[in-house]
């Protein structure tokens, strides 16, 4: 199932992960600090602990005597009223401006869900975001990201997307199409910009706003665009025109009370524009890495049969009735205000598996009406692969923002690995239908390798613990009920976080104790943390400091007094 109860959410991810799936925490199998994974656990534990501790505080200050209620580190809110002061207040803009550019994308490029995609057209503006794209990769390769490139992808997103609705306005007023080609293939570059943007915010967040915000945008690009697909031509034309702008400025003033969270938050980070704090390199040492790289080549193998299915049997567009696109928003409204409500009201788990198999059982039943050939066929498996298509964003997303907290590399280059690839397969199983289905004396030959591909693809990630003894990362933990079984869970780390609250260290300063009770070199930890040596030899100084000590003895010996 995708939702599943547990109660162990004062774990790390590890811890939580094991649980869901069966498979062994850090601890329980044993030391793994060869590969520098069990004191990443440690390490993840004091900071869950202290969160979870935290957040059972916040709850008490504000009077509701309810601890359960309280917000966990998932950001589980156990009812609506927490849920609203968490997620709809000061970010709130964010989840209009993800709506604002999801909306622009489907107008644009799926006019509004009247047609599957705009076929072979939509496949050159693909090909075209894939170079660039891939550009990006050099450039953040070679120099990284200051604000000043990111004011680059902000103004290019904003210009060429605002470009390409005007020459959607000027085909209207021309009641023509000469500027079709020329818009979608501007508009698919200026999507890069405009969905790197939102990749710079996203990359900030906790998982369980990652979740809220990739998720609840695309519900609300749905239902507006099934609002503006009753609309005159023309005033959808108009609103189209303004959707760059709208979304441009609310990633300008998310990312302001991003800027002002962290400062209240953690103090002392040197780039605030940065990923979100307390990442790992986690998925860079075996098994992680093996299984993240199973699951990236599942997502491009499905984005393979997207593009074939879209362009079945001969690569030209599918077109829906206004009826069933209809049908689908709604659809996909009600499933995604469910799925948000179950995992960040309810408590229960989001696992990648899970979805994957609701995505899969979309793709079999499209392939299944497409091999019966029966009168309406066609168009129920359109309706089946649209669905696919829009859904298929919150996983990818999501696991693009994921993976990102545990490597080194930024997430954006994460992004443009995982999405650009998606969008090449995609490309490439349109242009393989387009070229080879009519030579074949039988397009069942089509569905049969389509079949072959949904099987290989599924098994990638269903199969039990893909990531070997040690599943990780791809889901959101559940709700923990009592206070004290997070107690039994963390107890091996309790008195750093204890000796941390004691000396009234902030989180970087308590991590770099966490880890010098390991006995971590200063490299190591710098590597963990993602900080510069010179930097952590500062933030050591100034532990020093507030616990009084002079060597990295006292400092173990204060430790230890902490714990008795």
């Amino acid at each position: 199932m995708v939702f599943s109860k547990a109660t162990d959410t004062g774990s790390c991810a590890a811890c939580v992960s094991a649980s869901f799936m069966g498979g062994k925490s850090f601890v329980q199998a044993g030391d793994w600090d060869g590969h520098g994974a069990f004191g990443l656990h440690r390490l993840c534990c004091v900071r869950n602990r202290l969160w979870y501790n935290s957040a059972m505080k916040q709850g008490e200050e504000n009077g509701s005597g309810e601890r359960a209620r309280a917000v966990d580190r998932y950001l589980h809110t156990g009812s609506f009223e927490a849920f609203r002061s968490t997620f709809l207040s000061g970010l709130v803009l964010a989840f209009f401006g993800i709506g604002f550019y999801r909306l622009w994308y489907q107008f644009n490029f799926y006019n509004l869900h009247f047609s599957a995609d705009v076929g072979m057209v939509t496949v050159g503006a693909n090909v075209a975001r894939v170079v660039v794209i891939a550009l990006l990769v050099l450039l953040v390769y070679k120099a990284g990201f200051t604000r000043a490139t990111r004011g680059v992808f902000v103004w290019s997103g904003f210009v060429l997307m605002t470009v390409s609705s005007l020459l959607y306005l000027l085909d209207l007023f021309f009641d023509a199409t000469r500027f079709e080609a020329l818009r979608v293939i501007v508009g698919g570059i200026g999507l890069v910009g405009g969905e790197i943007i939102w990749i710079f915010f996203l990359e900030r967040l906790r998982p369980g706003e990652v979740f809220f915000y990739a998720a609840g945008g695309l519900a609300l690009s749905c239902a507006l665009s099934l609002v503006m697909g009753y609309l005159d031509p023309v005033v959808s034309g108009m609103i189209n025109l303004f959707i760059p702008a709208l979304s441009v400025f609310a990633y300008w003033q998310a990312m302001t009370r991003l800027d002002e969270r962290a400062k209240t938050t953690r103090a002392g980070r040197e780039d605030s524009m940065g990923k979100a704090p307390g990442v790992d390199a986690l998925y860079e040492s075996d098994p992680f890495r093996t299984g993240a790289v199973h699951a990236l080549i599942a997502f491009f193998l499905y984005a393979l049969l997207l593009g074939m299915a879209l362009g079945y049997p001969d690569g030209r567009h599918r077109e829906l009735s206004q009826t069933v696109r209809s049908i689908h928003q709604v659809l996909v409204v009600l499933l995604i205000a469910f799925v948000v409500w179950l995992v960040l009201v309810r408590g229960r788990s989001f696992k990648l598996s899970g979805y994957w198999l609701f995505q899969n059982a979309l793709m079999m039943a499209s392939i299944c009406f497409l091999m019966s050939g029966s009168s309406g066929s066609e168009e129920a498996s359109t309706f089946l692969l649209t669905n696919a298509v829009t859904c298929f964003y919150i996983p990818l997303v999501f696991f693009i923002c994921l993976i990102g907290r545990h490597v080194h590399y930024q997430t954006t280059l994460v992004y443009a690995v995982v999405y650009g690839g998606s969008l090449l397969c995609m490309a490439v199983g349109r242009i393989i239908v387009y070229a080879v289905g009519p030579t074949l004396d039988h397009s069942l030959w089509l569905l049969i390798v389509m079949a072959i591909v949904v099987l290989v693809e599924a098994t990638l990630i269903m199969r039990p613990r893909f990531m070997g003894d040690y599943p990780i990362g791809f889901e959101l933990g559940t709700m923990r009920n009592e206070a004290s079984e997070g107690a039994a869970e963390v107890g091996v780390v309790d008195p750093v976080a204890a000796f941390a609250g004691l000396y009234g260290l902030s989180d970087v300063e308590r991590d770099i104790v966490s880890l010098i009770s390991q006995g971590r070199s200063r490299s190591f930890i710098a590597q963990t943390l993602n900080y510069s040596e010179n930097t952590i030899r500062n933030y050591t100084r100034t532990v020093y400091r507030k616990v009084g000590v002079h060597s990295k003895q006292e400092l173990l010996d204060k430790v230890a007094d902490a714990r008795e």
